[in-house]
């Protein structure tokens, strides 16, 4: 593997020899050449074993081949040396990371095309994979051969420059170096069929697309309510309201919540052991303190947005709030600070002095809490050499006194050490500090924060709570780092969604009826008078928070496309009662005549289609266009849906085992056809709009392990057979067929509609006789069916 090559020190040494490089381009004959510039490259930089290469290899009636390299034993690379003056490219053309078809490029150079040419011949004779060019400061690199495919329909990578080489090192080492050449890599994007992009979209016809729709009569009043519902809600998160009237407790907290109180109170009784002594040093403890357990951090494990701090703020506020009562409390969130792994340390001691301070009136930095804190080390002091030598000048031994308090003070981590066991000792109290939000920052972060929670928990003797996502968490133990420090940890249930809702529902009637909040009929909002019908408003909100209560209508799907995350889930309901789309006057209607109404399921559809707009729109959507394609390419219709189903087969079961191997989900696509950057893009896309878990955070490599999320499964099993679903992707999916393409218009009475999209799914159906799969040809028949009854519901609720 590439990783195995050290490509950064590899990096800094061509750089170094850069200019020496270009100094080398004259017009130099192909001895020279290769001595001078290319063996400096091959050898010096990318670190070949000269045993593994051949030099002027004969091949038969072919010629004499300059660079044969080998791996195993066998050839794998021919390079085809020309003199400086031999121009493959172009001067001053840049060209891009990626391939390029060779043809454009012979018709430029006539020179490539025949040192090419001649290239491929040695590789016929000696059975070469991979062929290249150069004249030193350029170089090309292809497959030597591709089935079906001339050599000018063959895709090359370019390197035009020293200076290109550079900047597309990485690239460079792949097609040149050892390891790059042995993970073959490079060979999948260099077999990608050129094909014919895709033809323009319905919705490049339509004028102003999207276009905007406005049919919610109490679409001000609802979006300004939530709105302002959300936000308290969102700054009321830390407070004990929100928490006992929003949070919904999981029935499998219940046991985690018994052990967080035991070791609360395990916590407090082994500081009233250490409150009895005197702690000179860290490193030496009174042997009672010795034998006591070193504390460690516990973890809450969760993915994001399944209430973890949620979680915390119900054990501090609520379930343990009499056992937290002598304790000092120091949250750090860590949601957008600091900037840099490098900041951590003074990021978390910063936030401890300043709570302190504010939350605690203990301002460590004062004179006489200072020399409390340092009383044993300052009488120490007086009896060092130096003390008894200035006890007879008041003056001198105040400034030698001095100087060695900012001694004391300057390691921050020692001195609050000092500080704490003061508290613990001078006012019997005990800590506990709360890490939350750190899942969501980068890798480097995370690593460096949970080792200074670590020393924090050790050194402190205090408790520690650290949020993470059960795949960092994985990540971790893979790298070692939890290994060391073997952390407690706890796993956060889902809660009942079904039940937030109600509860958010609740909340927002209360603030609608005047019960919560003392709001007018007419208020200013952004600059001009609304008037609120707040009476209705309030019904509809009553009758959410019914139908969440009996779990009808939109609840279910909005739980599924969620995926769990509590955020997510506020903000699509929020999307929901806002959009454009939402026939509140209807809505109203038949709350007065029934009592109450649920929100169709179709109807919650329709709307995180359409959003605010008479047209969908997938930047705009939560939901992505399974359809749509790049090339000219019938089967990748249906490339998202295969990528979905294979990873819907994966168990779930335990934390590991519900996840796939990227490279075998690639493997998988190869087998149907479908190029490795089409593939690529397809996983990349899905991981992007959260239908696929991923632990890595970068771009997809072959290395990754991914899961298919619940907003996959709802998507690939439910939504992809509705009619609102299908019907809204025809505007953003490129029609292949001319004559489907010719009759596919833009129209809006439901009747069009449903014809539009009978024969918009006839299209799909004849495309995936193109795809060589049995499995899913079967599940698209079964979607196809289930579509068209689809159709014949909607088609029978018309006529009535």
């Amino acid at each position: 593997m590439i990783s195995d090559f050290p490509i950064d020190i590899a990096y800094t040494e061509y750089a170094a020899v850069l200019d020496e490089l270009n100094q080398q381009i004259r017009d130099q004959n192909e001895s020279s050449t290769r001595l001078r510039i290319i063996d400096k490259v091959l050898f010096d930089i990318l670190q070949w074993d000269k045993n593994d290469v051949d030099t002027e290899k004969y091949c038969r009636t072919t010629g004499f081949a300059d660079y044969v390299f080998h791996i195993s034993g066998k050839p794998v690379l021919i390079i085809e040396a020309k003199k400086t003056g031999v121009n493959f490219l172009l001067p001053n053309r840049i060209y891009k990371d990626r391939p390029y078809q060779f043809g454009l490029l012979a018709k430029e150079c006539k020179e490539a095309a025949a040192a090419l040419e001649q290239a491929s011949g040695y590789a016929a004779t000696l059975g070469s994979k991979y062929i290249a060019i150069s004249n030193g400061h350029q170089w090309l690199f292809t497959l030597s051969f591709v089935p079906n495919q001339p050599l000018e329909n063959r895709l090359v990578f370019v390197f035009e420059s020293f200076e290109a080489i550079q900047n597309k090192f990485s690239r460079f080492c792949k097609c040149f170096n050892r390891e790059g050449l042995s993970s073959n890599t490079i060979s999948r994007e260099l077999l990608d069929n050129l094909k014919l992009p895709a033809p323009a979209k319905l919705s490049s016809q339509i004028p102003g697309y999207p276009q905007v729709s406005d049919r919610n009569v109490f679409k001000n009043e609802l979006s300004y309510i939530l709105d302002y519902v959300w936000q308290v809600l969102s700054q009321s998160e830390n407070s004990k309201d929100f928490v006992e009237t929003c949070y919904v407790n999981p029935h499998s907290h219940n046991d985690i919540l018994t052990l967080a109180k035991e070791l609360i109170e395990k916590r407090k009784r082994e500081d009233d052991i250490i409150s009895e002594y005197n702690i000179e040093t860290i490193e030496k403890l009174p042997q009672e303190l010795a034998n006591l357990p070193a504390e460690k951090p516990f973890i809450i494990l969760g993915e994001v947005g399944r209430g973890k701090s949620s979680f915390l703020k119900y054990l501090r506020f609520v379930a343990a709030k009499n056992n937290l009562e002598n304790y000092i409390q120091i949250e750090l969130n860590f949601l957008d600070r600091p900037d840099s792994h490098e900041e951590i340390y003074d990021f978390v001691y910063d936030e401890v002095e300043r709570q302190l301070l504010e939350h605690y009136d203990i301002d460590i930095h004062d004179d006489n809490f200072v020399r409390g804190v340092l009383n044993l080390d300052l009488i120490r002091l007086k009896k060092t050499t130096r003390g008894k030598f200035l006890a007879n000048n008041q003056q001198k031994y105040a400034e030698f006194e001095i100087e060695n308090i900012e001694k004391f003070t300057t390691n921050r981590h020692i001195f609050l050490t000092k500080v704490f066991h003061h508290l613990k000792r001078g006012r019997r109290i005990s800590l506990a500090l709360f890490f939350d939000n750190l899942d969501r920052r980068y890798w480097k972060i995370q690593e460096e924060a949970f080792l200074k929670a670590s020393a924090i928990a050790r050194d402190w003797a205090s408790l520690v709570f650290i949020c993470l996502r059960p795949i960092t968490y994985y990540k971790s133990q893979e790298s070692g780092v939890l290994d060391a420090i073997a952390p407690t940890t706890f796993t956060v249930g889902n809660p009942d969604l079904s039940l937030v809702l109600k509860r958010r529902f609740s909340y927002a009637k209360q603030i609608a009826k005047g019960e919560s909040l003392n709001l007018t009929n007419s208020l200013s909002v952004s600059g001009r008078n609304v008037t609120l019908d707040l009476a209705c408003v309030a019904k509809i909100f009553e009758s959410c928070e019914f139908a969440a209560w009996k779990n009808h209508g939109i609840i279910p799907m909005l739980e599924a496309i969620s995926n769990g995350n509590i955020r997510r889930l506020l903000d699509f309901t929020k999307r929901i009662l806002c959009s454009g789309h939402l026939d509140t006057k209807k809505i109203l209607i038949k709350i007065q005549r029934t009592g109450n109404y649920y929100i169709p399921d179709y109807e919650g559809v329709t709307t995180l289609l359409f959003g605010d707009y008479m047209q969908f729109d997938p930047t705009r959507s939560p939901f992505i266009n399974l359809f749509d394609i790049q090339y000219e390419d019938p089967s990748e219709h249906f490339i998202k849906m295969s990528i979905l189903r294979y990873l819907a087969k994966t168990p779930n079961v335990g934390l590991t085992n519900t996840y796939s191997k990227a490279a075998d989900l690639m493997s998988y696509l190869a087998s149907l056809g479908f190029s490795y950057s089409i593939s690529k893009d397809s996983i990349q896309a899905l991981i992007n709009r959260r239908y696929i878990n991923t632990i890595s955070k970068g771009e997809l490599s072959d290395e990754d392990i991914i899961k298919i999320s619940s907003l996959g499964r709802f998507h690939i099993f439910e939504l992809i057979s509705v009619f609102q679903y299908i019907d809204a992707t025809i505007v953003d999916t490129p029609i292949l067929d001319e004559n489907t393409r010719d009759i596919i218009k833009e129209v809006y009475n439901i009747n069009d509609r449903i014809k539009r999209t009978e024969l918009f799914l006839l299209y799909l159906d004849k495309s995936i006789v193109h795809l060589v799969d049995s499995e899913i040809h079967t599940a698209w028949k079964k979607i196809y069916l289930k579509a068209l009854d689809n159709i014949e519901e909607i088609k029978r609720r018309t006529e009535t």
